[in-house]
């Protein structure tokens, strides 16, 4: 299963955020691992240590 273009082009943007400083209180986060599921059809991102990111088929992302 491959991911939809939305969802690899807000996989592209949540990269970019986790790792340049784009707002004074974010820090860089080391992107550790992007999954997907092919049951749900959803990837999965692990980012530093304790953040966890869920990017939907519409390219939208939640914590």
């Amino acid at each position: 299963m491959n991911p939809t273009n939305d969802q690899t082009q807000g996989l592209y943007r949540l990269c970019y955020r986790l790792t340049n400083i784009i707002y004074p209180g974010w820090q860089y986060r080391s992107i550790e691992l992007v999954r997907i599921d092919e049951r749900t059809g959803r990837l999965y991102v692990l980012a530093g240590e304790n953040l966890d990111f869920e990017i939907k088929p519409t390219g939208g992302y939640e914590p």
